[in-house]
């Protein structure tokens, strides 16, 4: 045993006093990682990139519900266990033993409508191989789609890693949202497997353009960030098709499996040190900057000095308000996107309708023109339905992504102007006050947490059940005449009846969207200077104090920025005997 096995356990024990609850919360969560040697992989990404398709190849099995959405509050975590089953956390603080079957009514929309069954996190316990190794693998709300405001499940599980799976596609390529995440991940992650999933949609041609193309927008990407961390270039791509693991085999997936194992197998204990390390580190240099901010503003007491503060003082609280603001440009994003969808709905539901009638005409010409009543009205029905399904759904898709894109670009807005006015903020420490801050980025993301379902059976009356009855029992062309005007009479409505209810699914989500994100943006404009505000805070009391209450709030400072450069230092100790400093 070295001098330096107990000095990361002492820094994190020692940081936890200091910190408050929420830096607690981390560390605690990262002493269990250490304690249990348990690297934990977030596996990430865009929506709908098959993100839990691709822990389900890696664990060799069916176990997470794919092609159906996560809800948002819900991150699930997969561990290993002799026993499979999974643990749930409600939002009261109990918890519940499930069998894996009862996922889906867990994590999914469909299952679990809206949370309704208040549902924290879902940790599920598999005899997996991989997860032997000392991982834990944890399935995130995809970002990048717009149905709801994650306020903190994406960012938190960000924040919570220690290694990344990034999931890209083939086919759609990476996009810029994909671009700016991957940036902010390898920024975090001590190791960073980039995955080009459902390879399978291209040509080999096709699959070497579209991995080329991803290794250029990441390299580009690396390279003009200089974010902390973040690499030169990405390391390999891995064109991979989870699906077709699952199914009996994929020469990509095996690829890259063969190098996530080894990897954990040489790289896991020292890696999780690091992310340790790494994570610490942040809080403790934030713990830091506080104390020199309260000092130095506690000393500008007087004249010039004081108005220094004063004028930091004024930039810190708007940038702590201009939520406000947010939540004003949000809204009127929304007004225009909700306008958008109603014309739309107004214009397209008769087009559409007028569309389907002459399909359905169409096949009332060609293969159903001799049918009998009751095929025609059963047919034709089928193909009512069909088309009208089709149709709406294309419809509603269209619209999703022009609402989507909308408030992804509100969104992207937003954060960039609040990521400058952080800037101009760390720039104004340092012209005012001679300070050098760190200055955290602020969080947050959109992910889609809703399913929805079309209702396209019959729900008829009874009059309409004895109409029905007599058209089937007439013979010759008057019945099949009967049949097809009853069809091609019930098309518009049909077609409008479910673009409307598109249209008022749309309408639930923007305006849950919207609510959410107004309460949202002004948490994140207050968690990204909350250190500072407090600093502030105490530099007012120690200049109000008395000459004796103002010396011992000193000795306070003093012994608390001793007490943060004693972590620090048991911090640099641990990353030099690693062999090398970790960022």
């Amino acid at each position: 045993m070295t001098n330096t096995d107990g000095a990361l356990p002492a820094a994190l024990d020692e940081l936890a006093v200091l910190g408050t609850d929420q830096d607690r919360e981390q560390i605690a969560a990262l002493r269990a990682r250490l304690d249990a040697a348990r690297l934990r992989v977030l596996v990430a990404g865009e929506a709908k990139r098959g993100k839990s398709t691709l822990i389900n190849a890696l664990l060799g099995r069916a176990v997470l519900p794919a092609g159906v959405t996560p809800l948002t509050a819900v991150a699930t975590t997969v561990r290993y266990g002799d026993d499979p089953h999974a643990e749930v956390r409600f939002a009261d603080g109990h918890e519940e033993k499930q069998p894996l079957t009862a996922l889906p009514d867990l994590v999914t929309e469909r299952g679990n409508p809206g949370n309704r069954r208040h549902v924290a996190a879902v940790t599920v316990y598999l005899d997996a191989p991989v997860l032997a190794g000392g991982v834990e693998l944890v399935d995130t709300p995809g970002t990048g789609s717009v149905f709801a405001w994650d306020t903190a499940a994406a960012h938190e599980a960000l924040e919570t890693m220690d290694a990344a799976v990034f999931v890209l596609t083939a086919d759609p390529p990476v996009s810029a949202a994909e671009r700016d995440l991957y940036v902010k991940i390898t920024g975090l992650a001590v190791a960073t497997f980039t995955v080009l999933n459902k390879a399978d949609h291209l040509d080999a041609a096709g699959l070497t353009e579209a991995a080329e193309f991803t290794r250029q927008v990441l390299a580009q990407a690396a390279r003009s960030s200089g974010a902390p961390g973040a690499p030169d270039a990405p390391g390999r791509i891995y064109p991979v098709s989870a699906l077709a693991e699952l199914a009996g085999g994929d020469t990509g997936f095996a690829a890259f499996a063969a190098d996530f194992t080894a990897y954990l197998a040489s790289s896991r204990v020292a890696d999780l040190q690091a992310a340790a390390v790494l994570r610490a580190r942040r809080i403790a240099r934030s713990l830091l900057d506080e104390v020199a901010l309260t000092r130095r503003a506690a000393q500008l007491a007087a004249g010039d000095a004081a108005d220094r503060v004063t004028r930091f003082g004024e930039q810190l609280a708007e940038v702590a308000i201009r939520g406000q603001d947010e939540v004003a440009v949000a809204g009127a994003e929304s007004a225009r996107l909700l306008e958008d969808l109603n014309g739309a709905a107004e214009a397209d539901g008769p087009r559409l309708g007028r569309d389907i009638t002459r399909q359905l005409r169409e096949a009332f010409g060609g293969e159903l023109r001799t049918a009998a009543a009751g095929e025609i009205e059963r047919k034709g029905r089928e193909r009512l339905v069909a088309l009208t399904v089709g149709a709406a759904g294309a419809w509603r898709a269209r619209r999703r992504d022009i609402i989507e894109q909308g408030l992804a670009r509100t969104d992207a807005r937003l954060a960039a102007d609040l990521t400058a006015a952080l800037g101009e903020l760390r720039d104004s420490a340092a012209e005012l006050l001679g300070l050098e801050l760190l200055v955290t980025e602020p969080g947050g993301r959109l992910a889609e947490n809703r399913r929805f379902f079309y209702t396209t059976a019959d729900e008829p009356g009874q009059t309409e059940l004895l109409a029905g009855a007599i058209r089937r029992r007439l013979s010759g062309e008057l019945g099949r005449r009967r049949a097809r005007e009853h069809l091609l009479r019930e098309a518009p409505d049909l077609v409008a009846s479910q673009i409307g209810r598109a249209r008022a699914d749309l309408q639930y989500r923007l305006s849950e969207a919207t609510r959410a994100l107004a309460g949202t943006v002004e948490r994140r404009c207050a968690e990204a200077t909350g250190r500072m505000r407090a600093a502030l805070r105490a530099a007012g009391e120690l200049r109000g104090a008395s000459v004796a209450d103002a010396a011992e709030k000193e000795r306070d400072l003093s012994e608390r920025e001793v007490a943060i450069r004693h972590v620090l230092a048991l911090l640099n100790e641990v990353a030099e005997h690693a062999g090398g400093a970790w960022r």
